[in-house]
């Protein structure tokens, strides 16, 4: 059955020319929700705004309301002022790279009394955070992307936003509100994505809601008579330092979780939690088939994760049954392979939201709940790893090529801990990792990694008879991204590299392989120094956006930025404007090849339409 989608985001970044390719593409009507007004009010909405834009956004709450209830599946685009999203649609944020130029050069001012720059902050600080708030999904589309690629990624989302509602993966998710003012929405979210249902907290709610969704009722305060006041609750939840407050004397059993969140990983709260059920046993014994135990600690490195998950997989290996699900967010891939995998003792054994709202949490967990379940787990490794866009490039090239046998996951690490993450990521069954920088040269140190030829840096580590192999597909990555700079009409000439991490090393030997020379390296911190007054064919910005690289940069006929997000605009004059979308895109096809995957001839997040 079809879904509605909402489009939401700023002025200029495109949402009614992608949500009418999507509606066509999906066999759904679209409507412009601005358009929409204009048409009934005889006057465009930058002219009823101007006159009074109270009342233009209550005319948007109203239209937007009316088209809503007659329920029937379309893609809906708002304009980007909008204040109160409605709930229980699908709702995804399209955030392009310089929509902020084109909205001051192609809108009507909505603040003329503003500088244009101080207009841009107004509208990033006033509305961002709603966008934030509201969208279950953001696609962000890289400068350099054309109209027709952009589309095609937004429907494969669109897709798998779609293919979310009613998963597995989401049938054993429970939703936790943040606070009061956010139930409603989560409500709402809960129906829409059929979860499990709703998280409640005895320490958010002193008072329990009466709901008309499943709920978890949780203790997490030191109260009598909790879960008689929760016996509505489809389940309960109780922190094992509050079991003198446990009384489930003249309840009908339901599903039981007794879970420890302990702020360490001492041996004793684990054999504390293991040793419940015996007490269960004798207090309640018709509760016991429904037990389920949870060990939530709050771990604090990855020596900390090895000893926490060796309690775990022994007790495991000996018959118990238990989750495991480490608390913070350097951990999120854990509680994502835990749930996605099937594996948890029952549906109300966890909820996906550990940051206690949806939305964020779901655009992490989308590549994963795609069915069929994955059985082999692949990786990056860095610090940032957030903005990495590996998580979507590897997913649907896994459904595309083999059915969905394989995700891949984003993995918080640091230099100094590289050894502890090797050793233990085989246990969970990773069998590959990209490696990000600045780790592409510390991983060559490593104890756990060997080299099949001697590289000074490397990126991706294939998992192969009881070992890491590292190796380097950035040279194929950077060979395809001149490919295409090539084909655009760009001969091989003088080229400056910007930035010196541990990809330039490969960004090197592709250029000279293909007759980019002379190939100067220039350091970020440095700035451009006595090459600004340089004339070379091409630039490429590898410095990750920690400088900038268009400050007094020299003439070029072709710009390279390396990253596929928050792509900066090159200084003016310069030909043409390339994105890193091809170099990653190679560079995932190689790793794949590596890893022993299902060959993939087509990315299928990329439309073959050349970029602009």
């Amino acid at each position: 059955m079809h879904q509605s989608f909402l489009l939401i985001g700023h002025r200029a970044s495109g949402k009614s020319t992608l949500g009418r390719r999507l509606a066509d593409a999906r066999g759904l009507p679209f409507i412009d929700l601005d358009e929409d007004i204009a048409c009934s009010h005889g006057k465009s909405a930058a002219d009823l705004v101007a006159e009074d834009e109270p009342a233009f956004r209550e005319a948007e709450r109203e239209q937007l309301r009316s088209i809503l209830a007659h329920r029937t599946p379309s893609v809906i685009a708002v304009g980007g002022g909008f204040k109160v999203f409605p709930p229980g649609i699908l709702t995804i944020w399209i955030s392009r790279d310089g929509w902020d130029e084109d909205a001051i050069a192609q809108r009507q001012r909505l603040r003329p009394e503003l500088p244009a720059e101080e207009e841009i902050a107004w509208m990033r600080e006033t509305r961002e955070e709603r966008y934030r708030r509201a969208a279950h999904l953001r696609l962000q589309i890289e400068r350099g992307c054309g109209i027709e690629e952009a589309a095609h990624r937004l429907v494969l989302l669109s897709e798998w936003l779609e293919n979310a509602v009613g998963a597995p993966a989401m049938r054993r998710s429970w939703m936790l509100p943040r606070d009061e003012d956010d139930l409603a929405r989560c409500i709402a979210d809960v129906t829409l994505l059929a979860m499990a249902g709703v998280e409640i907290r005895s320490d958010r709610y002193a008072d329990l809601p009466d709901l008309d969704v499943p709920w978890l009722a949780s203790l997490r305060t030191e109260e009598d008579g909790f879960f008689r006041r929760a016996r509505n609750a489809a389940a309960f939840d109780c922190d094992t330092g509050l079991l003198k407050h446990l009384d489930l004397s003249g309840l009908a059993p339901r599903p039981l979780i007794l879970s420890t969140h302990p702020n360490d990983v001492y041996k004793e709260f684990f054999e504390h939690l293991i040793g419940l059920p015996a007490w269960i046993e004798k207090a309640w014994p018709e509760w016991r088939h429904l037990l389920m135990l949870k060990y939530a600690p709050r771990v604090k490195s990855w020596t900390e994760l090895r000893y926490a998950y060796q309690l775990y997989k022994v007790y495991e290996k000996n018959g118990g049954r238990i989750t495991f699900l480490p608390q913070g967010k350097p951990w999120r891939w854990v509680r994502a392979m835990r749930l996605v995998a099937g594996n948890e003792c029952n549906y109300v054994s966890s909820g996906c939201c550990e940051e206690s709202h949806l939305p964020p949490a779901l655009d992490y967990f989308l590549p994963h709940v795609q069915e069929p379940a994955p059985t082999t787990f692949f990786g990056v490794v860095g610090n940032p790893v957030e903005q990495s866009f590996g998580d979507v490039f590897h997913r649907a090239m896994s459904l595309h090529a083999d059915g969905g046998r394989d995700s891949y996951f984003k993995i918080p690490l640091t230099a100094a801990e590289i050894d502890n993450c090797l050793h233990l990521l085989p246990q969970f069954g990773f069998r590959g990792l990209s490696v990000t920088s600045p780790l592409k040269e510390a991983v060559t140190e490593s104890n756990f990694v060997g080299c099949e030829s001697d590289i000074p840096a490397g990126n991706t580590l294939a998992y192969v008879k009881g070992s890491f192999l590292l190796y380097d597909t950035d040279e194929a990555g950077m060979c395809a991204a001149l490919e295409e700079i090539e084909a655009r009409g760009i001969e091989p000439g003088p080229t400056l590299i910007f930035g010196s991490g541990g990809v330039t090393h490969a960004l090197r030997r592709a250029l000279q392989s293909r007759g980019w020379n002379p190939v100067h390296l220039v350091r970020a911190r440095d700035g451009w120094g006595t090459h600004a007054d340089s004339t070379v064919t091409l630039v490429i910005d590898a410095s990750g956006g920690t400088a900038d690289a268009a400050a007094h940069a020299p003439r070029a006929r072709a710009w390279l930025d390396m990253r596929y997000r928050d792509v900066a605009r090159a200084p003016d004059g310069v030909e043409r404007v390339f994105s890193g979308m091809t170099f990653y895109t190679a560079q995932a096809m190689a790793q794949r090849r590596l890893w022993g995957c299902a060959e993939v001839r087509d990315h299928p997040f990329s439309h073959p339409e050349s970029k602009a």
